[in-house]
């Protein structure tokens, strides 16, 4: 019988809880899974390692290794469904659901089928009707319906298959593989040899969440390390790319819109339009071989 599971997020961090079912309603659940996860990986033709870098096209499906929550929820549903905590429905509200999984297969073919939850799903907050004894009456049970398609996969190994990263991250925590760029990382950013900042307090406390994805983005692949400031310059005049270098040191426009133009141009996301040799900025990169 296939059991459902409730990932709530009371605090930090995720908590698995089981949604007890009558028999009838777990035979049916197996089916309502299958027929979604076929969906989600109907005409799937390439999987690839997400960075963050670029959005899937629809004959994609990105995946990551190795996330703790992930981890968490496999290990939850190794367990006994009995000995886990049960959904307190009289309590719904308070529960902090924030996404539904059921369990599937077994051996290496166990895997998880997770959907995301809103508060939207919870019949009882709306003006629901239920049909009995002839006549309609108001819903006021603790009632919720489940999502009509899948936000991710889980396989046996932890495997996080999925299409959405602003979806996913509703019900699992990315940070530990795709985070922001802290306070003092942003400071150390400041301070490269490659880099000319007015005011670097104001730059930490102005930057938002894209400025932070860039920074940290910049950081890890080392573009000022690997690459000369006249390098970068040169290239930026090839494109026609407006840059200002003084004293050696890359500028960093105090506007935010300028810096993160910048900051895609040093992430190869600024490009030259073949045809009309206009200047476009994208936030999907996928090699073209």
């Amino acid at each position: 019988m296939t059991q459902l599971y409730a990932v709530c997020r009371p605090a930090e961090i995720a908590e698995v809880r089981h949604i007890q079912l009558a028999n009838p309603l777990q035979a049916q659940l197996n089916g309502v899974f299958e027929n979604q996860e076929a969906q989600f990986m109907a005409g799937i033709a390439n999987e690839i390692a997400f960075t963050g870098d670029w959005i899937p096209d629809s004959e994609d499906v990105l995946f990551i290794q190795s996330l703790p929550e992930a981890q968490a929820l496999l290990a939850a549903a190794d367990q006994n469904a009995v000995a886990l905590p049960v959904l307190d429905v009289a309590n719904f509200q308070d529960q902090s659901v924030k996404g539904l999984f059921a369990v599937l297969g077994n051996g290496p073919n166990r895997r998880l089928l997770i959907q995301n939850f809103g508060p939207q799903q919870v019949l009882s907050n709306r003006f629901a009707f239920l049909y009995e004894g002839d006549v309609f009456r108001r819903l006021v049970e603790p009632a919720f319906s489940l999502d009509n398609k899948l936000v991710a996969t889980v396989d046996a190994i932890g495997l996080v298959r999925f299409k959405s990263y602003s979806m996913l991250r509703r019900v699992l925590d990315m940070s530990p593989v795709f985070r922001d760029a802290t306070d003092p990382e942003l400071a150390a950013f400041c301070g490269h040899a490659s880099l000319a900042i007015g005011d670097a307090a104001a730059f930490v406390a102005g930057a938002d969440e894209g400025i932070r994805k860039h920074v940290l983005a910049i950081t890890k692949t080392n573009v000022l390390g690997n690459h000369p400031v006249a390098n970068i310059q040169a290239q930026a005049v090839a494109i026609g790319f407006p840059i200002a270098v003084n004293a050696g040191r890359i500028e960093i426009p105090a506007d935010r819109k300028g810096a993160k133009a910048l900051f895609s141009f040093l992430l190869n996301k600024v490009y030259l339009g073949p045809i009309d040799q206009q200047l476009f900025i994208t936030n999907s990169n996928r090699p073209l071989a």
